[in-house]
């Protein structure tokens, strides 16, 4: 069985360094988003916003900061598609040090299609939900690996 999307290595730029000499936590949401893009991107096909008038919007997204990211770091997205519907696609992304192959960053969050024209949640076409669903098959095993998923945000372990 194939293994969940792994990103080629992500850029950190300058502008994401906060005064602690670290990637600030905003940017590691950016980090995840960009990994979440390039998996998308195959599903979605050529032209999604223009050629189709369809696009997603993000619904819900919790994010967790478990190491330290710094400009020399070389990090990875591992995308994992969990679950989907009609309209909405749950996914989590881990971010990946290079280095020494830790997590440093962990997001799960819903993406919504959207209408481009009505700026409502729409359908995905056909097509796109049914390469949607052949990736959440894909990486089921991958998902029911995470044990980090549909954690609530708490002061309490677990």
């Amino acid at each position: 069985m194939a293994d969940a999307f792994v990103s080629p290595p992500l850029a950190i730029e300058q502008a994401f360094l906060d005064h602690n000499g670290h990637v600030n936590m905003a940017y590691h949401l950016v980090l995840v988003d960009r990994a979440l893009d390039l998996a998308f991107e195959p599903l979605k096909g050529p032209n999604y916003l223009a050629g189709r008038g369809m696009t997603t919007f993000a619904g819900e997204v919790h994010v967790r900061y478990l190491r330290e990211v710094n400009a020399e770091d070389e990090v990875r997205g591992r995308v994992i598609l969990v679950e989907s519907d009609a309209k909405r696609a749950l996914w989590a992304v881990e971010i990946i040090r290079a280095s020494d192959g830790a997590v440093v960053t962990t997001a799960e969050g819903v993406s919504l299609s959207v209408s481009a024209e009505s700026r409502r949640v729409a359908p995905f076409p056909d097509d796109v939900r049914a390469r949607i669903e052949a990736v959440v098959a894909r990486d089921a095993e991958a998902a029911a690996g995470l044990d980090w998923l549909g954690r609530r945000v708490s002061m309490r372990r677990g």
